[in-house]
């Protein structure tokens, strides 16, 4: 089996560093021709420059995901420089670490702007993108959709809300030839999850079947598989690229079974 986006052009919102930036590498390695946006004007031009070095065919720019028009430019620009959108990947989001009564309006505004007005926008341009030709929309969900910890319930309200509109919009879209999945990285090693991960990165290993954290290039994979013609019947579901994460009570116990079995 050989994924394969040749000919497809393939754009990605945050994808200037981390699962983004990761899974623009990847589609461009595997033929594709990508576009990538992101609010950090210096992380973009570090993102294009590492992009073009290994011969991918990239175009970029600073866009505010929460803003109609700043999309649409974006939309627009790509299509001018790299041609129509075949895959549009609606991965930009921010994770705020407040509880919900100490979240301030302001912060709560941006919150659903970035994680969940963006997804809307992305998923409007997208259909009058694709459809005519078809196409793939993959949307960030995020373990917390399934299971919300206190102290970021405004983020986990948010990508509940990305999970509902997935299902949603596979149904609407799926006449006109687009295919809509989600995806759920577990805790993957990006700027985003280091100051947790390094603070209290044991425990959290100990929720995990694999005992480890995952890589941006895990959740690549993943995408890529959704995004190719090998997932040509799969719409509506979300899938999760965690390492088994909470997938059990008490993983912990088959590492402690493993040492005493020697």
């Amino acid at each position: 089996m050989e994924i394969r986006f040749d000919n497809k052009v393939a754009l990605i919102t945050g994808g200037t560093s981390g699962i983004g930036l990761a899974c623009a590498e990847l589609f461009g390695t595997l033929g594709a021709k990508v576009a990538v946006c992101g609010t950090n004007s210096a992380k973009l031009e570090k993102a294009l420059d590492s992009l073009k070095s290994k011969g991918i065919a990239v175009f970029g720019e600073t866009c505010d995901v929460s803003n109609a028009d700043s999309m649409e430019s974006f939309a627009t620009h790509t299509k001018a420089a790299l041609g129509p959108i075949d895959i549009w990947v609606s991965n930009a989001g921010i994770y705020p670490q407040y509880s919900i009564i100490d979240t301030t309006e302001e912060v709560w505004d941006k919150t659903v702007d970035t994680n969940m007005k963006s997804a809307y926008l992305g998923a409007r341009i997208a259909y009058r993108t694709m459809k005519e030709r078809g196409g793939v929309l993959l949307m960030a969900s995020s373990f917390a959709a399934l299971f919300p910890s206190v102290g970021s319930g405004v983020y986990a309200a948010t990508k509940s809300a990305v999970s509902s509109m997935i299902k949603t919009l596979a149904a609407e879209l799926a006449p006109y030839g687009i295919r809509v999945n989600g995806y759920i990285p577990g805790v993957i090693d990006t700027d985003m999850t280091r100051a947790l991960t390094e603070s209290n990165g044991e425990d959290m290993k100990s929720a995990i079947a694999m005992h480890s954290f995952g890589q941006p290039i895990d959740v690549a994979w993943a995408m890529a598989f959704l995004a190719s013609d090998y997932a040509r019947y799969i719409t509506g579901t979300t899938l999760e690229v965690t390492g088994g994460k909470m997938g059990v009570q008490n993983p912990n116990k088959a590492w402690q079974d493993k040492e005493t079995r020697g």
